[in-house]
Parts: structure tokens; sequence; C-alpha cells
């Protein structure tokens, strides 16, 4: 538990802020503290969906990836870069519902040590350009998929997520520069991550216009 010597509200869960003034919070572990007048709401989730919408995302991808196999005739890129995201997705997802308050905080952590692992491996291996033809554009897609996920089965406000998700979106076009600077060494894994990153945003936008303003306002002091 931690106390806001502003308000004089105590707040529970890893806050490291006070969410009504910004105030720092002070850790009163040890201490009695008074019951607070902003009582926390914990955000509820329902485990068994999430699973049920994991598993079918899940078979989703794989039965998409060899009906493509299959239409095209030649071997995009190998199974276990599909079973890779796969895992960065339900990884991603275990995060963000352990840490739902600060979605941005595990989202982001995520993409970097993976990504930052990615690079440092295939560096001491001779640098064979696997990091930025597949790792990092699936790493992009699997964040906004786990987003999407995670949106559908906590309850969270539109304002809760909405600059979260076009954060995620701005970090998936930046395999872009990848094709652009022709450091890529097979172009779809990319392509698919500028897409995706692209609908995901224009649609965020769209539907929850107002929300995005209103948070990019607040967040800017406007």
């Amino acid at each position: 538990m931690k106390h806001c010597p502003a308000c004089h509200a105590d707040v529970k869960g890893d806050w490291e802020r006070c969410p009504l003034c910004h105030t720092r919070l002070k850790d009163t572990k040890g201490q009695r503290s008074e019951d607070s007048d902003f009582p926390e709401v914990p955000l509820k989730f329902n485990r068994k969906k999430i699973r049920q919408i994991l598993s079918l995302s899940s078979i989703v991808l794989i039965i998409l990836y060899f009906t493509a196999h299959f239409i095209w005739r030649f071997q995009f890129f190998n199974l276990e870069y599909v079973l890779f995201g796969i895992m960065i997705m339900w990884l991603m997802m275990l995060v963000i519902i352990r840490k739902r308050r600060n979605i941005v905080k595990g989202i982001v952590y995520i993409l970097f040590l993976f990504s930052l692992l990615s690079l440092y491996f295939d560096y001491i291996n001779g640098w064979l350009g696997w990091s930025l033809t597949f790792v990092i554009p699936i790493l992009c897609i699997s964040a906004l998929l786990a987003m999407f996920i995670s949106i559908q089965v906590v309850n969270l406000r539109a304002e809760d997520y909405v600059l979260y998700l076009q954060l995620a979106a701005i970090v998936g076009l930046i395999p872009a520069v990848f094709l652009l600077l022709d450091w890529v060494v097979f172009s779809l894994p990319s392509l698919l991550s500028v897409v995706f990153s692209l609908v995901m945003s224009v649609a965020v936008f769209f539907k929850h216009r107002q929300a995005v303003i209103d948070e990019l306002e607040k967040r800017m002091h406007v």
C-alpha cells in the first residue's frame, strides 16, 4: 500500500505516482493507513476467455501459415518463426494481465528485451540478418495482437489504452525503415508488420478519435 501526501489517499498496486494528482507516492509498509476516499477498483477479466482467445488466435495463425505455404507452393519462412510469434503473444498477454495498470511498460519491456537479445545473438553468430528480417517484425505484430486481445478481456476504458495501442502501432512501423534501407533478406514479415500497424492505428484513431485527442492534450498539458 502506498500513500499520496497531497491527496491523502491510499493507493494499491505498483503505481509510482498518484493517479489523481501525479505526486510521487510514499511507501506505507508497516504503517497503519486510514481508509482511502478513492478505493481501488480492480480490473476484472475472465481467465477462461483469455485462454480461449489466445488458443483460437494461435490455431488461426498456424492454419494461415500452412494455407499460404500450400497456395504459393514455396517456403515463406520456417514454422518455428510462427511458433516464436505465438509464444511471444502468450508471454506479452501474461505480462499485460499481471501489469494491467501499466500496459505500455510491459509491452515496451518485452519488445526491447527480445529485440536487443535477437540483435545480440544475430551479431555474435556472424550477422545473418534474421533479427531484422524475422524477429523484430514478428515481435511488433505479436505485441499488437496481445494488446488487442487484452482489451477484449480486461475491463479497460478507451482512454486507458488508446495511446498504448497507438504507441505499439508506431513501433510496428519501424520495419518500414528496414525495407527502405534494404536491411532484410525477406520482406514479407516487415510488410505484414507495417500493414498491420497502419490498419490498427487508423482503426483505433477513427473509433476513439476524441479519446486519443483528449489523452494527447492531457499528456502534453495543453
